[in-house]
């Protein structure tokens, strides 16, 4: 027993050591616990802390809010965008949000919609007041919901506020911009030179994508990505007033034309000015569209440069390639030519046929002379029916050059004796085509132009229809042809032209008038005729002033016959030109003479040739029937010279007719004349017309016309043309008594 005691003993003795073992390794498990649990509540702690003190210090607004929108908390960002100092003022003061916070207070339906629908909501953009102070900002806001994890209600959600107002403004303001801009006929951009050299385009608005076609799209940051529909032929200056402007910091300025993505052509200009900046160069641009102005140009400088019916430069844009050509000559030792057309009988064809014929006609006139030339030459159109050409002869020699331009000029002429369709009507027509050849050293395009006319003249004076190689002797001619114009207007305006008479008499022998022959008393030159001058005022513009002096002298001889009374029942006999017929003012300056000196029109008689009344047959008619109410009488001069001479005395109100001193000349040993005479003669007698027979020079001839009816007669036979007072005289010798008197008016 005792033994089981003792080991009874030592067991329990053993067991309350295990127990207090157990008991000291579980305080010290317990303790190692607390301690390590403590340690965790610290750091969580300090992680709140932290956690707290980051959001405290965060830029945006952290708040947590209940379903309804009572907040519970608010970060320092959120309690100062809202203007208060503390988060305990602002949680006071904020009672609904809906009506206080948002200016429209549907938007705090919309938040909570999609908070409860999609338990999230981001960058939720709204216009807020700033509590405290009321003042309107805008914010955007991302908020999520937090659901119990039990039963899935919503305890409260919690978001962030950041204030974008900046942003939002600045928004708006480009919005506005961008509409503002939108509203320019143009574009603005700003282009940047970059230290490397590359370029890169930082701004385009939505007219500069307009204008290079890529419409709402953005431009391409890279503008090397355009070059290409800027055109060829522009590219070139395009780069280099760019690099330019970059050299020299001035503006950009250029124009150039597009070919858009879309097809078609544009006219742009681009205005820049750059600006250094630390990176490199930048352009402030603007670029717009002048298409409307360069094609109103271009239509002026058509206008200017080129002739509206053939579509030919004019004689203007020609002066400038002749100079131009004559310069490249020059310089390269080289030759070119002239051709200088005129076409022969046009204005018979536009008198006849009318002008839209002659239209039509010039327009294939222009079409056939651009086909008869080479690539280099160039054609033009000076005047009514006159053409240029300035052919190009690079390398040739002077010989060699003077046979190609001949050559050319003959296949012109070729091509122009082809037949014109004109409508329903063939043409055929000829040219007279001088040919000058150049190697530049000449004095100015005037001086190659007048000598290329003068060799057209000779083509034309040697019978038409032929070349005709400019000749230097013809300067002495033209020189002496320009010094005789300048002294025809000095003698026009000091009243230096007289008038000689030659007589005209009846059976009798008695003076009953005379034809008042225009001379000139040239101060070198001595006594010129009509002949030497009148072609001359003509060709230049002066036989309108020359008409009108003529009938001026005319009618103050009669007025000085007036006064003396063996003359005072003569007539005078005066030529007039086909300009003076188509002078508008021709009929009252005369009717203004007569009255002036108080004469008879009845003692004035005015002779025109037929040339001068087949022009325009009616203007004529309707100016010979408005002298003839002023009782003038009217004479068909160089009758029989005409095929149709008949039809005019049937039609137009002559009162006399001269027969023509051609058919005078042979009737002594020529039937056909004689037979001839007999028959004008006779006709005339029908129809009541007073006939002249001028050139007589014998008494033979005078015997002849007087056996066939003929009573007025005018020549050598009688007398030449005389001065005035040699005429007086004269008419003193063979008038002893009151001579007799013409016949009024288609009497017999």
């Amino acid at each position: 027993m005792s033994d089981l005691f003792a080991i009874t003993t030592t067991m329990g003795s053993n067991l309350a050591w295990l127990f207090a073992a157990v008991g000291l390794a579980g305080c010290g498990l317990l303790g190692w616990l607390l301690i390590r649990t403590g340690r965790r509540y610290r750091t969580a702690r300090e992680e709140q802390q932290n956690h707290r003190e980051l959001i405290d210090n965060l830029s945006e607004g952290i708040y947590r809010s209940l379903p309804d929108g009572r907040q519970l908390s608010a970060n320092p960002a959120l309690v100062r965008l809202n203007g208060y100092d503390n988060e305990e003022e602002m949680l006071a003061s904020v009672k609904d949000i809906a009506d206080e916070w948002y200016v429209d207070p549907t938007r705090r339906a919309t938040f909570s919609e999609l908070l409860a629908r999609d338990g999230k909501v981001e960058d939720f953009v709204s216009e807020i007041h700033r509590h405290k102070t009321r003042e309107r900002i805008w914010i955007s806001e991302s908020a999520r919901l937090v659901r119990d994890r039990k039963t899935g209600k919503a305890q409260y959600y919690e978001g962030s506020v950041r204030e974008i107002t900046e942003t939002v403004k600045r928004l708006q303001l480009q919005e506005m911009f961008e509409k503002l801009t939108s509203q320019l006929p143009g574009g603005l951009f700003q282009l940047m030179r970059h230290k490397g050299g590359r370029f890169s385009v930082l701004y385009a608005s939505k007219g500069f994508r307009k204008l290079l076609d890529y419409g709402d799209g953005p431009a391409p940051l890279d503008p090397n990505a355009f070059l290409h529909i800027i055109h060829p032929d522009e590219r070139l200056k395009y780069i280099e007033t760019l690099r330019a402007s970059g050299m020299q910091m001035t503006a950009w300025e250029c124009e150039f034309r597009l070919q858009p993505l879309k097809g078609g052509e544009k006219w742009l200009r681009v205005t820049a000015m750059p600006e250094a900046t630390k990176d490199g160069i930048v352009w402030h641009g603007y670029l717009s569209d002048i298409s409307a102005r360069k094609h109103n140009e271009m239509k002026i400088e058509r206008l200017a440069f080129y002739d509206p019916l053939t579509g030919l430069p004019n004689r203007r844009l020609l002066f400038d390639h002749v100079g131009t050509t004559m310069s490249q000559c020059a310089r390269e030792n080289n030759r070119s030519a002239l051709l200088f057309i005129d076409l022969d009988n046009f204005k018979t064809l536009n008198d006849t046929m009318g002008h839209d014929v002659g239209d039509m006609f010039l327009k294939q006139v222009a079409e056939r002379l651009l086909a008869a030339v080479g690539p280099g030459d160039r054609v033009a159109r000076i005047g009514g029916d006159e053409f240029v050409i300035v052919l190009s002869l690079t390398g040739s020699g002077a010989a060699a050059a003077t046979r190609n331009a001949i050559v050319s000029a003959n296949r012109v002429l070729s091509a122009l004796r082809q037949e014109f369709p004109l409508g329903q009507m063939m043409h055929h027509t000829s040219a007279s085509i001088g040919v000058l050849v150049f190697d530049g050293s000449e004095h100015s395009p005037e001086t190659l132009m007048k000598n290329a006319d003068m060799a057209m003249y000779q083509a034309k004076t040697s019978g038409r229809n032929s070349v005709a190689l400019f000749d230097p002797k013809a300067l002495d001619k033209e020189k002496q042809r320009f010094g005789l114009l300048k002294d025809l207007r000095s003698a026009l305006f000091d009243n230096k032209l007289e008038l000689h008479y030659q007589p005209q008499v009846d059976a009798a022998g008695h003076v009953v008038g005379a034809e008042g022959l225009l001379r000139w008393n040239h101060a070198t030159r001595g006594a010129l005729a009509p002949g030497d001058f009148v072609a001359l005022a003509e060709q230049f513009g002066l036989a309108e002033p020359l008409g009108r002096a003529v009938v001026e002298t005319g009618v103050e001889t009669l007025a000085r016959w007036k006064k003396n009374p063996r003359m005072a029942g003569l007539r005078m006999a005066i030529n007039i030109s086909l300009q003076s017929l188509r002078d508008r003012d021709f009929v009252d300056f005369l009717q203004q003479r007569l009255e002036t000196h108080g004469l008879d029109p009845q003692l004035l008689t005015l002779e025109m040739t037929e040339r001068v009344v087949a022009d325009d047959q009616m203007q004529i008619a309707r100016r010979m029937k408005e002298l003839k109410a002023l009782g003038i009488r009217l004479s068909l001069d160089d009758f029989g010279t005409g095929y149709s001479s008949i039809a005019y005395l049937k039609r137009l109100p002559f009162d006399e007719l001269k027969i023509d001193g051609s058919f005078i000349t042979d009737i002594e040993k020529s039937e056909n004349d004689r037979a001839l005479v007999q028959t004008m003669l006779s006709m005339a007698g029908t129809l009541g017309l007073a006939v002249v027979a001028e050139h007589v020079q014998t008494t033979q001839q005078e015997t002849f016309l007087r056996s066939a009816g003929c009573t007025f007669f005018q020549g050598w036979h009688y007398g030449p043309a005389m001065a005035g007072d040699e005429f007086a005289a004269f008419v003193q010798m063979r008038n002893p008594t009151p001579i007799l008197r013409f016949p009024t008016s288609r009497e017999a």
